[in-house]
Order: C-alpha cells, then structure tokens, then sequence
C-alpha cells in the first residue's frame, strides 16, 4: 500500500506545495494509509485543487482497498 500512496504522492508534486507533500509522506512512513489519503483528498478538496484523471483513479484505487468513504474522493473536482 505504501508503494502505491508514494506513487500517487509523486504525481501530486506538481499540485502540492512542498509542506502538503512532507505532512501526507510523514503518515506514509509511520503507515498511517488512511491518513495519507484522506490528507491527499482534503487538500485537494480545501485547496479547490484540480485532480487529474490519472490521480482520481489512482486515488479511487487505494481507497477501495481500504475502509474510507468514497465520498472523500468523489466531492473533488476533476480536470476535463
């Protein structure tokens, strides 16, 4: 799971600022998953940062392996 919340870190960096990219990579490194991600969704969210298409299904991927809500991922606006 790691592996896949790091990858998906990496195609934030050009949406993240690089205190977002350090508080969501100290959750990773302790595994705290679920706090990864939902920290990656609510900065998208809070921020009204745009998530690529790429990231929404990476993001949709990661979370249907664990017990987070959907509803984190699907209130972010997407590119078209």
């Amino acid at each position: 799971m790691n592996q896949k919340l790091n990858e998906l870190l990496d195609l934030c960096r050009n949406n993240f600022s690089e205190d977002e990219i350090e508080e969501v990579k100290e959750f990773i490194d302790v595994n705290e998953n679920n706090l990864a991600l939902e920290t990656i969704c609510a900065i998208f969210y809070e921020e009204k940062k745009m998530v690529s298409q790429e990231q929404l299904e990476l993001i949709k991927s990661i979370g249907a392996n664990m017990t987070i809500s959907p509803q984190k991922w699907e209130r972010l606006d997407v590119l078209k």
